[in-house]
């Protein structure tokens, strides 16, 4: 959605842009009838809070992206939510591949602000215990600056609210894009889609806060989530692509040639 030039300046090779109101790739959908992951064919539809050691009343803001997305910058987008509401938790991936990193990356929250006591960190969890908990949340965030792709498309297939803030390149723009191009409503998107750090704190509080309008949001999302899939535009647009660039032409002979042959 950005200009080509814009686009271009972010790249050495020459920048090929597919329709920037299509979803981009065929996708098939991660949860079957029945509530089971298809992913590793598992249930998880009698999850409850209580299996994550969540209590069943509280404010969630879920964001399980895996650590290595949790740059310094997404720090006070995390404790701004904490301040104003303060009886939210936060849930976050926890570090799996060394605990020292983990420790790091408590101290750099408590630093930011963060009030640790309403911090929970999980470890990696099964595919079917994921949806149960982006289901089981209040809201889901995205993280910043390099944000979700994958769980941005299990969260909408979900119908559960997803606050993003699009960066300012590529990585940190899929969740714009699939929001941007499933048909959601444009009181929708406003309320998912921010400009700032500031009003990324203000829609998540403000979702988590608001049933009425919460409620709202995931009847929008879990009516426009079945045109996320099979998209055959997409298939179409990157065949286009791909003959337009293609050297098959440049290889074949040409009149004279083929005369001579």
């Amino acid at each position: 959605e950005l200009p080509l030039e814009v686009s271009q300046g972010h790249y050495t090779e020459e920048l090929k842009l597919l329709p920037a109101d299509i979803v981009y790739q065929y996708y098939e959908r991660r949860v079957l009838p029945g509530q089971i992951s298809r992913m590793d064919g598992q249930k998880f539809g009698h999850f409850e809070r209580g299996d994550f050691g969540l209590p069943s009343d509280a404010r969630v803001y879920l964001c399980m992206q895996k650590p290595l997305k949790f740059h310094p910058d997404f720090d006070k987008f995390v404790c701004g939510i904490m301040k104003k509401d303060p009886e939210g938790l936060v849930v976050m991936h926890r570090e799996d591949n060394a605990k020292s990193n983990q420790i790091v990356f408590e101290k750099r929250l408590d630093r930011a602000g963060c009030d640790m006591s309403r911090m929970i960190f999980l470890d990696v969890q099964p595919h079917h215990r994921l949806l149960a908990l982006y289901r089981d949340a209040t809201v889901v965030l995205d993280s910043y600056p390099a944000g979700g792709d994958t769980t941005t498309r299990e969260v909408i297939e979900m119908g559960k609210p997803l606050v993003t803030l699009p960066a300012r390149l590529l990585g940190g723009r899929w969740s714009l894009g699939y929001l941007s191009n499933i048909g959601l409503k444009e009181s929708t998107k406003k309320a998912l889609i921010a400009t700032d750090a500031e009003e990324y704190v203000d829609l998540a509080v403000k979702l988590a806060n608001d049933d009425t309008l919460r409620q709202s949001v995931e009847d929008d999302m879990k009516a426009c989530a079945p045109n996320l899939f099979r998209r055959q535009e997409a298939v179409d647009a990157w065949q286009d692509m791909f003959l337009e660039i293609s050297p098959y032409q440049q290889c074949q002979p040409n009149k004279m040639q083929k005369e001579e042959l």
